[in-house]
C-alpha cells in the first residue's frame, strides 16, 4: 500500500511541476539565467539607425558609374558551362 502511495504522489509532484515549468514566479527565468547578447551586425545596424543622415552621397560620383559600368559588362559575356572554359576565353582575351 506505502509503495503505491508513494508511487502515485511522485507522480502527481512530476505533473504539477511540469504544469507549471513556465512559471518563473520563484528562482531563475530563462533570461536571467541564459541571457541573448546581441550580434555585431545587430549593433553596427542600431548604430546606422540612430546616425543622421548626410546631405550628401557616401560614394564619388564616378566611382559609382564606374562599379555600375564593370557590372553591367559582366553580363554581356555568355555563362561558361565549366571554370575550365572560362580560364581558356580568358588566356584567348589576353593574347
Amino acid at each position: 500500500m506505502n509503495k503505491g502511495l508513494l508511487i502515485a504522489l511522485t507522480c502527481f509532484v512530476s505533473a504539477t511541476a511540469v504544469a507549471q515549468e513556465k512559471s518563473y514566479e520563484f528562482g531563475l527565468s530563462n533570461s536571467v539565467s541564459n541571457p541573448q547578447r546581441g550580434t555585431v551586425t545587430n549593433w553596427l545596424l542600431e548604430q546606422q539607425r540612430k546616425s543622421p543622415v548626410s546631405q550628401q552621397s557616401e560614394l564619388p560620383a564616378q566611382l559609382y558609374v564606374d562599379s555600375q559600368r564593370r557590372i553591367g559588362d559582366t553580363f554581356k559575356s555568355g555563362i561558361p558551362e565549366s571554370l575550365q572554359e572560362r580560364a581558356n576565353s580568358m588566356k584567348k582575351a589576353g593574347n
